[in-house]
């Protein structure tokens, strides 16, 4: 029987779906290359999720600075995931 995930690591995902939008539209460009990086910080996060140990992953950075605030700047619509993201980390540290 497959495991639950959590609301984080369903987040993390929607999150990840977005950043593969955009690194499928930009292919071939110059920009696809930033894409590629925030996928795999993104791909870390969730992998921190899964094991317990996101605080450490991000040592004390938000979301949206660990993910790239100058990515993030130019792709406004992954901005919506990333919101939720920080918002679901947020409610477990309470």
């Amino acid at each position: 029987m497959p495991k639950e995930r959590t609301d984080m690591e369903w987040a993390i995902g929607q999150l990840i779906v977005s950043v593969q939008q955009s690194w499928n539209d930009e292919a071939g460009l110059p920009e696809a290359d930033e894409s590629m990086a925030v996928m795999r910080r993104c791909h870390d996060l969730l992998q921190a999720a899964k094991a317990g140990n996101l605080a450490d992953l991000l040592r004390g950075r938000t979301i949206p600075r660990y993910i790239g605030g100058l990515w993030l700047g130019t792709h406004p619509h992954a901005r919506r995931q990333v919101d939720i993201v920080a918002a679901t980390l947020t409610s477990m540290l309470k």
